[in-house]
Formats: C-alpha cells, sequence, structure tokens
C-alpha cells in the first residue's frame, strides 16, 4: 500500500513537471474522412500578427500622410498596399480592418470609433492594442490640431522601443527559466544516478516510517518549489499569474 502511495507521487512529480513544458494544444490531431473535406473547403483560422510587423505598418501610414494623402484617404491607400491577395499574414490579418476603416472614411464616419469597435471583435491581442492606439492617435490629433504624421511617428518609436524592452527581458529571463527547469528535474536524475551506481535510493526510503515520511516530505517540497519558481519567473515577465 505503500508503494503505491509512493509511486502515485512519484507520477504526480512527473507529470506536473511535464505539464510546465508542454505547450497548450492549438489545433486537433489529424483526421481523415469528413472532417478532411471540409477543412479543404472552408477556410483556415484567422492568421496571428507578428508584433515586429506592427512598427513597420505604422510607418507606412505615416509615409503616406508625409506624401500628402490626407486622413480620409489614408485607409484606402493603406487597403492598396496590404489588400492584395497575395500579401503577407500581417496583411491578411489587418485587411478587414482597414476595409472597414476605408469605407468609414468615404461615408464619413468616426474612424476612430471603427477601429475601436474591429479592435472589441478581434481576438489578437497585438492588433487589437494596435487599433485601440490608432484610435487614440487619431482623436488627439483631431482634438489637438497636431498633425497626424508626428503623432503616428511617435507612436511607431514607442512601439520599437517596446519590442526592444521585451526581447531584452525574454534574454534576461533565459537563464533563471534554464535554472528552474534544471533544479526541478535535479531529485529524479538524483534517483537514477543512485540506481547506476549500485545503490536502491526507493528501498532505503521505504524501509523505514522516517524514510518514507522524507520521501513524501521531498516530493511535495519538489512540485511546490517547481510551481513557486514558475510563478516567479511569470511575475518576472509580465505574465498574468
Amino acid at each position: 500500500m505503500t508503494g503505491a502511495l509512493v509511486a502515485a507521487l512519484i507520477l504526480a512529480a512527473c507529470w506536473v513537471l511535464a505539464l510546465s513544458r508542454r505547450p497548450l494544444r492549438t489545433a486537433p490531431r489529424t483526421q481523415s474522412g469528413v472532417f478532411t473535406v471540409l477543412k479543404s473547403r472552408f477556410p483556415k483560422r484567422p492568421v496571428k500578427s507578428d508584433s515586429h510587423e506592427i512598427p513597420l505598418f505604422v510607418h507606412q501610414l505615416t509615409g503616406l500622410l508625409q506624401a500628402g494623402r490626407t486622413p480620409s484617404q489614408l485607409w484606402g491607400d493603406a487597403l492598396g498596399v496590404h489588400g492584395s491577395s497575395a500579401g503577407t499574414g500581417f496583411s491578411v490579418a489587418v485587411r478587414p480592418a482597414l476595409h472597414s476603416a476605408h469605407q468609414a472614411a468615404q461615408l464619413g464616419l468616426s474612424v476612430p470609433d471603427v477601429l475601436r469597435e474591429v479592435g472589441t471583435r478581434t481576438r489578437d491581442h497585438a492588433l487589437r492594442t494596435l487599433w485601440q492606439d490608432l484610435a487614440a492617435c487619431l482623436e488627439v490629433a483631431e482634438r489637438s490640431g497636431a498633425p497626424l504624421a508626428d503623432v503616428l511617428a511617435r507612436y511607431a518609436v514607442q512601439r520599437e522601443s517596446q519590442l526592444d524592452s521585451d526581447a531584452a527581458r525574454d534574454t534576461a529571463l533565459a537563464g533563471p527559466r534554464a535554472t528552474v527547469r534544471l533544479l526541478s528535474w535535479l531529485p529524479l536524475f538524483g534517483l537514477a544516478v543512485g540506481y547506476l551506481i549500485g545503490v536502491d535510493p526507493l528501498e532505503v526510503l521505504l524501509d523505514s516510517v522516517p524514510g518514507i515520511a522524507a520521501l513524501c516530505a521531498g516530493l511535495v517540497l519538489m512540485i511546490a518549489g517547481r510551481i513557486w519558481s514558475s510563478r516567479l519567473v511569470r511575475a518576472a515577465a509580465g505574465d498574468s499569474a
């Protein structure tokens, strides 16, 4: 009975350690039959945008304005740039919003309101932030009288600085993440090394009540340490725990 309990604890520890490294599955496994036919006939799920292309997109809008295009003509020209059928994934992702903004500008409606509405309907966090920020930039330019090109240029520089900060943070956290993984698996590696040198660590731990208590306490502390260290790394990275 004790051996079964210990084995269950070990399996639980291995499961917790492996679960923290397993990526979330975003698509079902390959299937055949009707599912394959439907998948070939219907479009794929929306393409996720690359956040590094957002500053370039804002610079494109700025360049169009500096070339003499008016804010009402801006969205039609941007749609012409990203509206081709052979566009990149980012072009495919921003095309619906550009089309809606162009129609709003043609009809004399509020483009910031349209961009905000598009932002609330998109599932891409980067694009949601982009449309909301662009709406704010348009409103600031309209209310203050500042040139929209200057406002967008400042926003593009701010987004580039944010991307640089995120890259530096990820680089700085690479070491702590590797250390957390190493220290989490180290007790199990120790048991394996014990067997390799001819020692039976489980027999030593299971022969007495103090040994069983030490084994259970070690497993609990190992799992708690893994969870706590992962939470610290996520908090340092700015993710929601």
